[in-house]
């Protein structure tokens, strides 16, 4: 059902967006013959797509005191607003109008409820049998000249602020357009009447015998600048006007003449007012029988009005062009909404997959999540493009670490690259920033994009990620990235396309390859945010070079490491791999460490070097070996030197693939002292060269490499106190039975008001808070909270939110949350969270004793078998540690409420264990809570605390 009502809701904003569309389209094209028919029309289409029951149009009149409707709609059903349209008293509805003319809209639903001083409105809405109202001014230049209402009949209505939008940028299209009509009949009156300029013609007509001198003029011609007819007739421009007035008059009469032809010029010029008025002036020469001109004929329009018209006509075309950027920010919100559902299949296939299934059963998981997976990237990119349209993308500044953006990035796919059978490798020059300032997240995401291709339109070959940079001024790195492949190409005529939104180069790949033709248009805005450029070189059937640069802050410089380089030095290290970038990426990150590099491109070159080199200074200390070589695999390779005693103590690594990846006991029995996976981490090389020869404490490995790609468990140093707010059924159950998997439970909480009173008498580790919830939402619940404690404490909140629009995480932030993670949840970073904020409590193996001094007389009264009260009292003994520790926090802090409660709750457990002697303590204290009695209150509590223990 809730996808019906997603898929309901989508078609009623397409239909908005695309109605507000429309409706400025035709206002900006219709005249003054169709308008009253396409405005009929328009209220129609907007009645039946809002569910309204009449709608009509008011202008007011010359004395404003008066107003006549323009038009009208209704329902079959409903009776029309007017049934004669005639001019109508404005007074009629006092109280109405004032509003109208005092607020941007009166928005009334239900006139049940109308203010005491409707008194009028009260009497003429129950006669119509009016429910509901909106009323929206018409407005010209800030000046009101009528208004456009709403009205329910058959129910009160709730105006929406969306509606009210949407309705208030209809009504401006309205105004325009009867404004330009106006205008234009004013204009067409002008022109209808040239007949008449002949005789007493009110437009502005004159003839010049030459640059400065009239022949004739109409009266409205003299008029215009104050004078008579006679004042102008045969006299010279100078004679006649201001020095200011006569240069633009004789500039432009130059121009004219000098056209020899008809002509058209507009002229800025002052009237007799001193107004600044604009005429547009029309000439055409009237010539002699030799063809030279005799006269020029002037006539003359003000168009002042016509023009400021225009402009406001610009700007409504303006406003139609953003209901674009309005189905933008549409798509944006829905993202919100389809994410809720799809935390729910993330949450459910992985909690699925963890369970027994078949072989086949596991296929279809894993075909489950890959489709889940691209579903959230064309979700995550039509929200990008959707945020890039609206202009609502910014970018980050904060500090981060270059080199593991792009190695995390390069990482991330090396599993599909071995899956396909391609290498897939990064080269980071070695005087790259170790760090910068800007946005990672983005970054990441071009680079992720266009690795993701590389890997996706690649069969056979490789695919090589290089990054080098240029310092420019102000401690500004310029940043060259470049993604090489050996993939299927693109043709030249189609490159020029390629970063247009909803783009590929082939109609054909879209359906092998699949995707939405957005990711390199996102990623190429993304650059041009950062500063930077981006570009392609490509030859169908050989490959695809991308090359884009960005401009970051240097926050810090490529770090030399000095102290673990220094014990490096006269070290001799020996790179065997068959494939020539592999073994010049590795050679480049040993560059300037000291180390003394050999290089042997097979097995057979490898035994070569180590055993010409055996009793030189250059004796091979360290070999890091490629597991996969032609002649003989890595593993051979070893078996071969592990027969040669003299070269026995040589430390070698195996260098292997993200898939081919062994556990560290089966490794190190096949001779190996350590192993590093492709694509090779400058760091993790340096470090794993630096253990293998004993210069840094050796770690355990095996135990990392184990871990390193599954879900970290929280250590269970003492069990967290969880606290889940969210009114979501589906993401309630899936992150319950995520916490149940790794041990844990949870309190709930469906919305923020019980979030508050749970945190009032609880203490928690961490609470994960939505954000959107009925009553009380996560944003108003995190602040009541934070006023609640005070100085005394602080309870961890962790924004968890389908929220995932620019500016969210900073909203939760400024809500006081201490972080955010959106949805659909990344389950390893919810558990790091909760390892991170789960505070060390005493083990409640400590009140073990309470087992051996109560049992025996809970078995007596309650008959259970002494297993099973023995398995009651452990239970018990797990939750103990919280329940005093929550005690102990009240009676330090004066919490009596919370003591009330908490003593309460002792009573009522060891009461039911038959606890006797600590029961009766629980009922003191508790008595003492409720009479605020502090003393009493610490003293009981070391007496139960005592008895514990």
């Amino acid at each position: 059902m809730k996808g019906r009502e997603n898929c309901t809701n989508d078609v009623y904003f397409n239909n908005c967006i695309k109605l507000i569309h429309n409706i400025f389209q035709k206002f900006l094209d219709v005249d003054s013959i169709n308008y009253k028919i396409e405005l009929e029309k328009t209220l129609e289409e907007i009645g039946f797509c809002f569910n309204l029951d009449r709608i009509f149009i008011y202008y007011f009149s010359k004395d404003p005191t008066f107003m006549q409707m323009e038009c009208q709609w209704n329902r079959k059903e409903v009776n029309p607003k007017r049934k004669i349209q005639e001019e109508e008293a404005v007074y009629t509805l006092p109280w109405l109008i004032r509003e109208i003319k005092n607020n941007d809209f009166v928005a009334i639903n239900n006139t049940e409820e109308l203010p005491n001083e409707a008194i009028f409105e009260s009497e003429t809405f129950r006669k119509e049998g009016i429910k509901a109202l909106l009323i929206l001014p018409l407005k010209n230049k800030n000046k009101l000249i009528g208004f456009v209402g709403y009205e329910s009949l058959s129910k009160p209505i709730t105006w929406e602020e969306h509606l009210i939008k949407i309705l208030t940028d209809i009504s401006r299209a309205f105004s325009y357009a009867r404004i330009r009509i106006t205008n234009e009949k004013t204009y067409k009156a002008i022109i209808d009447g040239q007949a008449i300029l002949l005789n007493n013609s009110k437009s502005q007509i004159w003839a010049l015998s030459n640059i400065t001198s009239y022949a004739t003029v109409n009266e409205a011609h003299a008029k215009f600048f104050g004078k008579k007819k006679d004042d102008l007739e045969y006299q010279d421009l100078y004679d006649i006007f201001d020095i200011d007035t006569a240069n633009k008059l004789a500039e432009i009469n130059w121009d004219l003449f000098q056209n020899n032809e008809p002509s058209e010029k507009e002229l800025e010029i002052k009237n007799w007012k001193g107004e600044n008025r604009l005429l547009k002036i029309k000439s055409k020469p009237q010539r002699d029988e030799v063809g030279n001109i005799k006269y020029l004929i002037c006539t003359a329009e003000d168009i002042t009005e016509q023009r400021l018209s225009e402009i406001e006509l610009y700007k409504a075309k303006e406003q139609a062009e953003s209901a674009n950027i309005a189905k933008s920010q549409f798509l944006a919100n829905m993202s919100h909404e389809i994410r809720t559902p799809m935390n729910g299949i993330f949450g459910f296939l992985e909690l699925l997959q963890s369970t027994n299934l078949s072989l086949e059963q596991k296929e279809f998981i894993c075909e489950a999540k890959s489709a889940s997976e691209i579903l959230l990237h064309i979700i995550n990119d039509i929200l990008d493009f959707s945020k890039i349209e609206a202009k609502k993308l910014t970018m980050e500044k904060i500090e981060f670490n270059l080199r593991s953006i792009i190695e995390n990035s390069v990482s991330l796919f090396a599993p599909k690259a071995t899956e396909k059978g391609i290498e897939l490798h990064s080269m980071i020059v070695s005087d790259v920033p170790e760090e910068v300032i800007g946005d990672p997240s983005r970054l990441r995401q071009i680079l992720n994009n266009l690795i993701s291709n590389a890997v996706k339109f690649t069969e056979n070959g490789e695919i090589l990620v290089t990054v080098d940079y240029l310092e420019e001024e102000n401690e500004i790195g310029l940043l060259n990235f470049e993604v090489k492949d050996t993939g299927i190409g693109i043709r030249k005529e189609e490159i020029t396309n390629l970063f247009q939104s909803f783009t590929q180069a082939d109609a054909s790949t879209t359906r092998k390859y699949g995707g939405t033709g957005l990711g390199l248009a996102i990623s190429s805005e993304l650059v041009k945010m950062m500063g930077g450029e981006i570009s392609v070189k490509s030859t169908l059937g050989e490959g695809s070079i991308f090359k884009f640069n960005v401009r970051l802050k240097i926050a810090k410089r490529a770090s030399e490491q000095k102290n673990m380089f220094e014990m490096f030095d006269d070290i001799n290290i020996l790179i065997v791999d068959d494939n020539y970038n592999n073994r010049k990426i590795v050679s480049s990150y040993l560059q300037g460490t000291g180390l003394n590099i050999f290089e042997a491109e097979d097995s057979t070159s490898a035994l070569t070097t180590i055993l010409s080199n055996v009793n030189t200074k250059n004796k091979i200390s360290v070999a890091i070996i490629d597991y996969q070589m032609p002649d003989m695999n890595g593993y051979q390779l070893v078996a071969t030197l592990k027969t040669i005693p003299f070269v026995n103590d040589i430390k070698l690594v195996l260098l292997n693939r993200a898939m081919q990846r062994e556990n560290g006991k089966d490794v190190k029995e096949h001779g190996f002292s350590s192993y590093l996976t492709k694509p090779v981490k400058r760091d993790d090389l340096l470090n794993c060269i630096a253990t293998v020869l004993g210069l840094k404490k050796e770690e355990k490995q095996e135990q990392e490499v184990t871990t390193k790609n599954i879900v970290k468990e929280v250590k269970e140093l003492s069990k967290p106190r969880i606290l889940l707010v969210e009114d979501n059924q589906v993401n309630r159950k899936i992150v319950i039975s995520m916490l149940k998997s790794h041990n844990m439970t949870c309190d709930v909480a469906l919305n923020g008001s019980q979030a508050l009173k749970a945190i009032s008498e609880k203490d928690y580790d961490i609470v994960f808070m939505d954000c959107q919830m009925p009553i009380m939402d996560g944003y108003e619940s995190t602040a009541k909270i934070r006023r609640m404690e005070g100085d005394k404490k602080h309870t961890t909140i962790i924004a968890m939110t389908a929220n995932a629009m620019q500016g969210d995480r900073q909203k939760c932030i400024d809500a006081g949350m201490d972080d955010y993670i959106s949805k659909p949840v990344n389950f390893e970073i919810m558990f790091n969270m909760i390892e991170t904020n789960t505070k060390v409590r005493k083990v409640a193996t400590e009140y073990n004793n309470i087992i051996h001094n109560y049992i025996d007389n809970f078995v007596k009264i309650t008959g259970l078998e002494k297993e099973d009260a023995i398995e009651i009292f452990e239970e018990y003994i797990k939750c103990l540690p919280d329940l005093l520790s929550g005690i102990n926090d009240a009676i330090q802090n004066s919490d009596f409420k919370k003591l009330e409660g908490l003593a309460h709750e002792l009573k009522g457990s060891t009461g039911t264990l038959r606890m006797d002697s600590i029961h009766q303590l629980a009922v003191n204290l508790e008595q003492k809570a409720i009479k605020q009695e502090m003393n009493e209150c610490a003293r009981l509590f070391i007496q139960i605390r005592d008895l514990f223990c």
